[in-house]
């Protein structure tokens, strides 16, 4: 059965802050010490290369996304390869210093984030459109969180030697065809899914680090199915920042059912006025079952 497409939701609580960014068009992004997670980019991180006989498991992950499991750690060519893939190691901990985060749920229907994160439906979702929110300036990542019972460990050279490998094997690959078109070294064709399972291999591997690096959580987390938004900063404080969106990027607003009257016609009237046209529903209590209908 196919599951239902993940949603980018904003469940807001009905205050005037709330109200004065939607107003403004603009999502709070902060740091991620901010959050309430203790747990927040709890992650083990290593970086360089790892000694063969202290760091067997890295020592083999790395020999695996290089794609020659097995090989001597005294091979030159292994050493040599190394100590230059070390060079390209991606600063992981100064980045997640630097992003700033937006959170998302992903189920309009969710009855814990209504409670939680919308006042128990006195509150209101925005429905976003992934493309227009990702693709504001600065452009900026969306990842689905993955829940787990440990923290995961991200190793910087494995990520350096996979975006090499990736890299190689699309030069390969254009390589490959150039020979065949021009040097009619048809035989060769039979390379190219090769080349092409290899690279898919590496890019499967640099985005399970960075889904590691960026967005796991415990598993005590899971309900919210969350969704994040990473926003690349050069700042080395903590500070947040606002992050605009067009009023293009709003699709829905979902109201929450006992949400206040007053409260309710300020938030009409600005939507009224900065996003005439934008479908507006409402999210009720079921009768005889705990779900949310949405009408």
């Amino acid at each position: 059965m196919d599951l239902p497409k993940k949603e980018l939701l904003k469940f807001c609580w009905p205050s005037d802050y709330s109200i004065s960014n939607l107003e403004n068009g603009t999502i709070f992004c902060q740091h991620y010490s901010a959050y309430n997670d203790p747990f927040e980019f709890w992650s083990n991180i290593y970086e360089g290369i790892p000694d063969a006989e202290k760091e067997p498991e890295r020592f083999a992950a790395a020999l695996a996304a290089w794609g020659m499991s097995g090989t001597s750690p005294d091979d030159e060519d292994l050493i040599a390869y190394f100590d230059e893939c070390q060079n390209y190691q991606p600063p992981f901990k100064e980045m997640r210093n630097e992003v700033r985060i937006a959170c998302f749920g992903s189920q309009r229907e969710n009855l814990l984030m209504w409670s939680h994160y919308a006042d128990g439906l006195r509150g209101f979702c925005i429905v976003f459109d992934e493309d227009a929110v990702v693709k504001s300036e600065p452009e900026a990542y969306l990842l689905d969180v993955e829940y787990t019972d440990a923290p995961p460990t991200v190793d910087s050279l494995v990520y350096a030697i996979a975006h090499d490998q990736e890299g190689y094997h699309q030069v390969a690959i254009e390589e490959t065809e150039t020979r065949i078109k021009h040097l009619g070294k048809a035989d060769e064709k039979e390379w190219i899914p090769i080349y092409e399972k290899a690279g898919a291999a590496a890019v499967a591997k640099m985005r399970e680090i960075w889904q590691y690096v960026f967005a796991v959580k415990p598993s005590e987390w899971s309900y919210e199915r969350e969704r994040r938004l990473l926003v690349p900063t050069r700042y080395c404080d903590k500070e947040p920042i606002m992050r605009s969106f067009s009023t293009d990027a709003i699709k829905e607003i979902i109201l929450g059912e006992r949400m206040n009257d007053d409260f309710r016609e300020k938030l009409l009237a600005v939507l009224n006025k900065n996003y005439p046209g934008v479908p507006i529903r409402t999210a009720h209590r079921a009768h005889n079952l705990y779900t949310i209908n949405i009408c």
